[in-house]
C-alpha cells in the first residue's frame, strides 16, 4: 500500500497524485494502481511514473480521468491509501549526448522523470522539450527545472516543431498518431528515436499476453519487454 500525500487537478480532467511508500522506479516505467478493498474495477490501471524522489521516497503520478478506475483515483484524499504495484517495465535508456523529448497529452508525464534523469546523468548536456496538448497545457513549469528549452504546441502538431536532423537522441511518448509522425520524421532523418507505447494492460507483468506487439524480433509484451522500444524494432504497435 502507498499513502496519498497530495491529489489535485492540474488541468481539465488531469490530476497530479503524490504518494509515499510506492516502490521507486525510473523514467518510462509504470505502476499498476488500484483502489484497495474493492473489485470494481477488478484490474489495476497502468500509470506512468511522472517523478520519483529517492530522498523523500515519494512518487508522483499524473493521470487522466477516463473511466471508473481513474475516476475513483480522483476522489482520493491525503492520508488515504492506494495499491501501487511496480515499478514495472523497461524504462528509457540514458544515451550520451544531447536529448530531445517529445510528449503529447498525458504522454508528457513520463518525460518529466526522463528529463530529470538525463540532467543528473550528464549535467552539461542540452535537453530540449516539446510538449503538445489539444486544449490546455500542464507541467510546463516543472520541465524548466531540468530542460534548456520547453516548447509548447496547443491545438497543433507538436512533431512538426522538432528538427530531427540535429545531432541528438530523441524520445517520444504520446498518442499513436503523434508517435507515427515521429517515426516517419526519424526515418527520413535517420535519427535515433525511442518511443514509449500505450497498450491496454491487464496484469502489468507479462503473464496474460494481452498487450503484445509485433517487432523485428518476434512478438513482445509491451508491459514486460517495453513499454519503451527503439522505433526501428516496432512494427505494428504505432
Amino acid at each position: 500500500m502507498a499513502e496519498v500525500i497530495q491529489n489535485e487537478p492540474i488541468a481539465n480532467g488531469i490530476y497530479r497524485m503524490v504518494v509515499s511508500g510506492a516502490p521507486l522506479g525510473r523514467a518510462g516505467q509504470f505502476h499498476m494502481l488500484r483502489m484497495p478493498g474493492t473489485l470494481d474495477p477488478l484490474l489495476g490501471r497502468p500509470i506512468s511514473i511522472c517523478e520519483a524522489d529517492a530522498k523523500t521516497g515519494e512518487t508522483t503520478f499524473v493521470y487522466q480521468t477516463v473511466g471508473r478506475g481513474t475516476a475513483q483515483f480522483a476522489r482520493l484524499l491525503p492520508g488515504q491509501e492506494i495499491e501501487a504495484q511496480g515499478a514495472y517495465g523497461n524504462g528509457f535508456p540514458l544515451i550520451a549526448g544531447n536529448a530531445v523529448l517529445i510528449g503529447g497529452g498525458i504522454g508528457t508525464a513520463p518525460m518529466l522523470q526522463l528529463a530529470k534523469e538525463l540532467r543528473a546523468d550528464a549535467p552539461s548536456r542540452r535537453i530540449d522539450v516539446y510538449l503538445g496538448f489539444r486544449e490546455e497545457a500542464y507541467l510546463e513549469e516543472a520541465f524548466t527545472r531540468y530542460a534548456d528549452s520547453v516548447t509548447l504546441n496547443i491545438g497543433g502538431y507538436v512533431v512538426s516543431d522538432v528538427n530531427f536532423s540535429r545531432k541528438a537522441t530523441f524520445y517520444a511518448c504520446g498518442p499513436s498518431p503523434m508517435l507515427r509522425a515521429a517515426v516517419i520524421a526519424a526515418e527520413q532523418a535517420n535519427a535515433s528515436l525511442f518511443v514509449s507505447l500505450e497498450k491496454h494492460m491487464a496484469c502489468g507483468v507479462g503473464a496474460c499476453l494481452g498487450c503484445t506487439c509485433q517487432t523485428t524480433n518476434g512478438r513482445k509484451r509491451v508491459c514486460k519487454d517495453g513499454p519503451v522500444f527503439d522505433y526501428r524494432e516496432v512494427q505494428d504497435a504505432i
